[in-house]
């Protein structure tokens, strides 16, 4: 294919054109938004988005009265808190060995609220029949295009 000067020139106008234009339109739906369209990420929809998932997870598990209090401990053990977020601004002013001690800090704080809701999984897991635990399995299967059994 032989193209002019002006030819070539042309295409790479407007595919820039267009480039800047969806640029343009996906930053304008992100700020006029402030989220995204899950519901957990809405104000107090990630606790609604919880309760409505453990809600189904207990009815599909279908409980023995034997089981109920374990499952009340496991439930409160892993119900969403309110994390409090630092500002934005009271990183700017910090020096980047300080920004990277405070969010070493907030690891260490995520790992340990992962080690406690690890624990309190087991030890409800431990308390479920074989069926119990293949429907507890399925319940909590990765539901993302990035799942674990792609290779």
């Amino acid at each position: 294919m032989n193209f002019s000067r002006r030819t070539l020139s042309t295409i790479l106008c407007i595919s820039f054109a267009a480039l800047l234009g969806n640029s343009a339109l996906a930053h304008e739906k992100m700020e006029s938004k402030g989220e995204c369209k899950h519901s957990w990420s809405k104000k107090d929809g990630y606790a609604a988005h919880f309760d409505k998932r453990m809600s189904a997870l207990q009815t599909s598990l279908q409980l023995t009265p034997s089981q109920e209090a374990s499952w009340t401990e496991f439930s409160n053990k892993l119900k969403p808190v309110k994390i409090d977020r630092p500002e934005h601004q009271d990183w700017k002013d910090l020096s980047t060995p300080d920004r990277l001690d405070r969010r070493l800090d907030q690891m260490k704080s995520h790992e340990k609220e992962m080690a406690d809701h690890t624990a309190a999984v087991r030890t409800f897991y431990d308390t479920l029949t074989q069926d119990q635990k293949k429907i507890f399995d399925k319940h909590f299967q990765p539901h993302h295009s990035n799942s674990y059994d792609k290779k």
